[in-house]
């Protein structure tokens, strides 16, 4: 990611802007917004969404700033660990800052004396707000969240793709962008259709947005924070759709055995299945298209199955 000094800007009423700072600052605005409406909705007590908002903040950029600088081996390695606190250079992991602010709801329950669920559903349903205006933002950091060169003509020439003075890619980050923004409207609609118990709105966030990172970390090719074919966030991704499944299996109290039973068993089979499709991709002549939908229909499998888990009122 660009230092300090290179990252665009953009000029506001004669004003210069850092342009990716300003879409983070909005999207930050939007979700502290969201997460202090759904509190006052359920009545929790007054203070509570400006702790929840404050603690979430902090521990969401201190995570994720962390996150990135485990799992980028080469630029976290050489810098020195007061480097690992500046933020003029290098750059961040989105899930580090989705455990930052799931950290920072669940320390607020425990502040405050309350039960964890409401705070947790509240973060879950702030966080795609936030992801969505960033992902925009995006745009503004060169050669970042792109896909591999395109072989498709119809796509290369497309709305989704950026071109450079070599080839044309994806643009991932719009593609994120609006599943993001899909995300947010599929958990509202959760949220006020049916009182669901406490938490589950979380885990329904965990499953979704752990399924489709998914595919959108497989489709990226920038090779930051990855080994080999590899993306690091590719494997948390993997992780926040497993612990998602696998919250919504313990937490079920209705029964469903064999679903459960279902949805755990397929978790080590549909990340086995992702690997060998990652490397198919660069390592095969198979058609990408099949082995997008053969990748998006195995990612499916566990993430509907999980949601079902949810479906307690």
């Amino acid at each position: 990611m660009q230092l300090w000094e290179e990252a665009a800007r953009i000029s506001i009423l004669g004003t210069e802007v850092y342009a990716f700072g300003l879409y983070a600052a909005a999207g930050a605005a939007a979700a502290v917004l969201a997460l202090c409406l759904f509190i006052r909705k359920r009545g929790l007590p007054k203070g509570t969404g400006s702790l929840a908002s404050v603690l979430c903040i902090l521990l969401g950029a201190f995570c994720s700033r962390l996150a990135f600088c485990l799992m980028n081996f080469e630029l976290g390695g050489l810098m020195p660990l007061s480097g690992w606190l500046r933020i003029t250079g290098g750059g961040w992991s989105m899930m580090g800052l989705i455990g930052g602010v799931l950290l920072g709801a669940w320390l607020t329950a425990r502040i405050t004396g309350q039960k964890p669920g409401v705070l947790l559903d509240a973060a879950a349903l702030a966080l795609p707000l936030f992801i969505t205006l960033e992902r925009i933002g995006e745009r503004y950091i060169p050669e970042f969240d792109i896909s591999r060169n395109l072989d498709s003509e119809w796509l290369a020439n497309s709305f989704l793709a950026v071109r450079d003075e070599y080839d044309a890619y994806i643009a991932t980050y719009r593609i994120a962008a609006a599943c993001a923004a899909v995300l947010f409207v599929i958990l509202l609609i959760r949220a006020v259709r049916k009182r669901r118990r406490d938490g589950n709105l979380c885990v329904a966030f965990l499953i979704l947005f752990g399924a489709g990172a998914i595919i959108m970390e497989s489709l990226r090719y920038d090779l930051f924070l990855s080994i080999s074919f590899v993306g690091l966030q590719h494997v948390t991704a993997l992780l926040v759709l497993c612990a998602g499944v696998i919250a919504a299996a313990v937490r079920c109290r209705q029964g469903k055995t064999g679903l459960r039973r279902a949805a755990l068993i397929m978790l080590p089979i549909a990340g086995g299945i992702g690997l060998a499709l990652e490397f198919a991709l660069d390592r095969s002549t198979i058609n990408k298209f099949l082995i997008y939908a053969v990748m998006i229909a195995v990612m499916l499998t566990p993430a509907l199955m999980g949601l079902r888990l949810t479906e307690e009122e």
